[in-house]
């Protein structure tokens, strides 16, 4: 039994820290004050890519989108990288004004390729900044214009709102708007208010040119995004997040639809967590830099469900041990630990816009936690997809 206490007090202490920090978020939410800069007119010259391997079903959507931006025609171009591609995205690129770079190449295959392709294959001269956005996505008419201010504010690097474009499509789908609300609204906005780095997402991201110019484009694996985040926060840079930059995904809509995605972006997560996070937290220590120590935690915490997941491990292994021995500490412990996750997500669901729904689908979250634990326990095993595989989605 000493060994399952010793057990239950490092897991418990884990997730202690991780719920702390989520507080100290939330606390920073309610009582700092963001900053807002409004400038006359839009200036910043955006290239606008695209990575798009036989995404003709939702590109239009995409490409419309940006083409009905708030901002000057002149200032922006959309550019789709047909990389692998068996379909007609090329074709649905140009007949919707977008330039359209055909890449072939399966021996280096994945988003990380392409977009290193699209930079090389353009004239980066001719613009300030790169914006990077998923085909399956959708955006606000005012994009441009928020990134335009936060680029003369002088952040360099910026994640932009990542939303569900189908929040009311499934349960799944609800799950999954109430937890990027979630970040959406509450943590990356304390993030920013507290002067502390965001995280790239991999979609919705932005850079100026020079930060392209001078680090190029080096993150290949599965998890790009979080590769590129963490050799960001190596070279001293900063993730500015952009609450009014609005970018929406088009998510799985069951657990079988989104089985193979998530399995790609864990075991990509996980992989980076192993390379980098401990050496991140050593370098910010070592170096007394606080935005370098927060910076790692996203790769050393864990995500959401994998945080409620291994609490209720904890409150499974403790309640068993209050019936056999009487030991209730570990009991109220990690009971403690269950419910204020709980209430996150529940203030989550309050700035959604379909509460009710979404606080139906609470419900059925056990499925989606034992779902989630197979593909976190797999990835980390290291059984996770390795190669990028397109998500099917329907319209």
């Amino acid at each position: 039994m000493i060994l399952i206490d010793y057990f239950l007090i490092v897991i418990g202490a884990y997730i202690s820290l991780y719920v702390l920090y989520d507080l100290i978020l939330l606390f920073a939410h309610f009582f700092i004050k963001e900053r807002e800069n409004v400038f006359p007119s839009p200036e910043t010259r955006f290239a606008v890519i695209i990575p798009a391997h036989n995404e003709e079903l939702f590109l239009s959507r995409i490409l419309q989108s940006i083409n009905n931006q708030d901002y000057p025609r002149t200032l922006f171009k959309s550019i789709v990288i047909a990389d692998n591609c068996t379909d007609q995205t090329a074709e649905v690129a140009t007949s919707n004004g977008a330039l359209a770079l055909r890449r072939e190449n399966l021996q280096h295959f994945g988003k990380g390729y392409a977009i290193k392709f699209a930079l090389e294959s353009i004239d980066m001269n001719q613009y300030d900044a790169i914006f990077i956005i998923d085909a399956d996505s959708v955006v606000r008419n005012d994009l441009l214009v928020q990134l335009d201010t936060a680029l003369r504010r002088g952040q360099a690097v910026i994640q932009c709102y990542n939303g569900v474009a189908n929040p009311d499509q499934s349960w799944f789908t609800r799950l999954l708007d109430v937890s990027r609300t979630i970040g959406n609204e509450i943590y990356h906005p304390s993030k920013q208010k507290l002067g502390l780095s965001s995280y790239l997402m991999g979609n919705g991201m932005c850079f100026s040119s020079e930060i392209l110019s001078k680090y190029g484009w080096s993150a290949f694996s599965v998890g790009e995004d979080w590769e590129y985040y963490a050799k960001l926060i190596q070279a001293g840079e900063i993730i500015a997040f952009a609450n009014k930059a609005r970018v929406y995904h088009q998510e799985s809509s069951s657990l079988k639809q989104a089985t193979s995605q998530r399995m790609r972006w864990s075991s990509g997560r996980f992989d980076v967590a192993w390379k980098y996070g401990i050496n991140l937290i050593c370098k910010g220590v070592v170096e007394r830099n606080i935005r370098i120590i927060d910076a790692s935690l996203p790769l050393i915490f864990p995500n959401p469900s994998l945080g409620i997941n291994i609490t209720i491990i904890g409150l499974i292994i403790s309640i068993f041990l209050s019936i056999t021995l009487g030991q209730h500490d570990f009991t109220f412990w990690f009971s403690s630990l269950a419910l204020i996750q709980l209430l996150i997500f529940l203030i989550g669901i309050l700035y959604t816009r379909n509460k009710w729904n979404n606080f139906l689908a609470l419900f059925i979250a056990p499925l989606f936690l034992i779902w989630k634990m197979g593909i976190d326990l797999f990835s980390a095993m290291g059984m996770g997809k390795k190669r990028w595989i397109r998500t099917e989605r329907k319209l």
